[in-house]
């Protein structure tokens, strides 16, 4: 023959049955044409392309690089059909061998850098994870292999996560024991470096659901959220990863801020029960117990206290409705408002007054009629308002020479009351002094005419006074004082 090829054994053909490609199922149906696969030497074709002759889906696979032949062809310049399935091996042996090269096992997503020996210590083998179908891999093989290894940890990790390996792991321990939390943007610190990794991934079975685990504190911590929720979620805010205790709070982001003797206050003793919002801000409802007043003041202590202490107190009665001026500004609250009762106190003077009303309540209980808080005297009565305005000689009159005994109300508007009916009057003209006499003086009297008495009636001396006439009383009458008795004319 020509070609020469039928001079040749072919020798034993590898055996590897499949669908129909060429009218053949396996290279050991071939029998002597040995140019189905071999080519001349003066030929420009080489055995690869006699491959691809046949095997036509994989020269469609080689120009698709995310394809395995196409992966392969792309890593490998050197590469050709017969480094990765030799033949002439007999029809047991495996058509695929992949030691004679390094096979690009990174570009699917696993390496191999820690996978060199198998778990007894012989050198790893592609069909210790793949067996006898390099297309595919059973995940039954890294639980076989790795419960060699741990059985414990195995069947725990199992149990965790299933027995979706390579969700997770990709040789390189990305997601594995290399995995460095550091890295990523939630570091693991204080308590948290305690844990494994299922205490905050649960159920978490792929890289995504590692990765979608939420990094709120509330999302693992709702369970030890003594606040039910009332505080929000971000338990950070408080809390350390150290441990729930100690615990902070700036107080000062709060409404109500923290001052005084409130600082040093344990946060239990204000948020009962673990309440945190809505506890009342109003002082009544903590301090209610140690309220003197008994709730006469109200709720609002702060209005005399601070939160320094109880004591000094302070009370701004400008905002009530008596205000404390002159002596009354310096007296403890304790004189005025007894038993500490301050509502409903009186404000009338006489109340707290009566003991030291000398009047003997002649005059009322407005002491301030007379009297102002600068104390008792000098005082001030207006007697224009009781009907007997003061005038003349009056006005500079002590209270006691016509109020005898501070005997006020009882005192007579009447004259002779004071000033009695001198004997001169003889009784002649009653009680009424203001007919003659004026408050300026006793002696600046009755200037009108002379009331009409016996033969004297009418007469008319001008500029002479009651007692130039009536020496004695005014009953009786003397003319000669002034009229010569011999001289009737004059």
């Amino acid at each position: 023959m020509a070609d020469g090829y039928e001079l040749f054994s072919p020798g034993p053909l590898n055996s590897l049955k499949g669908a129909p490609l060429g009218g053949v199922t396996s290279h050991a149906e071939i029998g002597g044409k040995c140019s189905l696969c071999h080519t001349a030497p003066w030929n420009m074709t080489g055995m690869s392309d006699q491959c691809f002759a046949c095997h036509t889906n994989i020269s469609e696979q080689i120009i698709d690089l995310n394809s395995l032949h196409g992966i392969v062809f792309e890593n490998n310049s050197n590469v050709t059909c017969r480094s990765c399935h030799p033949e002439h091996k007999g029809a047991l042996s495996n058509p695929t061998v992949l030691k004679n090269f390094k096979f690009p096992h990174d570009k699917f997503g696993f390496s191999l850098n820690k996978h060199r020996a198998n778990w007894d210590g012989h050198d790893l083998g592609c069909q210790d994870c793949h067996h006898s179908d390099f297309n595919n891999f059973n995940l039954k093989s890294c639980n076989v292999c790795h419960e060699q290894i741990d059985g414990f940890f195995m069947q725990t990790h199992v149990e965790n996560y299933g027995l979706v390996c390579l969700e997770c792991h990709d040789g390189l321990e990305t997601y594995g024991k290399s995995f460095n939390h550091e890295n990523q943007g939630f570091k693991l610190i204080g308590k948290h470096a305690e844990l494994i990794c299922k205490d905050c991934h649960i159920g978490a079975t792929t890289k995504l659901d590692l990765q979608s685990t939420p990094q709120n504190c509330y999302s693992c911590h709702q369970a030890d959220d003594v606040h039910t929720g009332r505080l929000g979620i971000a338990c950070g805010d408080c809390h350390t990863p150290i441990g729930w205790k100690p615990a902070k709070f700036d107080h000062n982001l709060a409404q109500f801020k923290l001052e005084g003797r409130h600082i040093v206050v344990e946060c239990a003793l204000c948020h009962l029960d673990g309440k945190i919002l809505g506890t009342p801000q109003d002082c009544a409802q903590c301090h209610q117990e140690d309220d003197e007043h008994q709730g006469v003041l109200g709720t609002d202590c702060s209005l005399c206290h601070s939160a320094n202490g109880w004591k000094p107190s302070t009370f701004d009665h400008g905002q009530s409705t008596f205000l404390l001026t002159g002596l009354h500004g310096s007296i403890a609250c304790e004189d005025c408002h007894s038993d500490q009762i301050f509502k409903g106190t009186p404000t009338e003077c006489f109340a707290c007054h009566a003991i030291n009303d000398k009047h003997n309540g002649f005059f009322g209980p407005d002491c301030s009629a007379c009297h102002v808080t600068d104390g008792w005297l000098p005082s001030t009565f207006n007697h224009t308002l009781n009907g007997f305005p003061l005038t003349g000689a009056h006005l500079n009159l002590a209270c006691t020479r016509c109020h005898s005994s501070f005997n006020f109300k009882a005192s007579s508007p009447v004259c002779v009351s004071c000033h009695g009916e001198p004997v001169f009057h003889a009784g002649s003209f009653g009680t009424n002094c203001v007919n003659c006499h004026t408050t300026i003086n006793w002696f600046a009297s009755y200037t009108g005419p002379h009331p009409s008495f016996g033969e004297h009636g009418g007469i008319n001396h001008e500029g002479a006074t009651c007692r130039d006439c009536h020496t004695v009383n005014l009953v009786s009458a003397t003319c000669t004082k002034c009229h010569d008795s011999n001289n009737p004319g004059d």
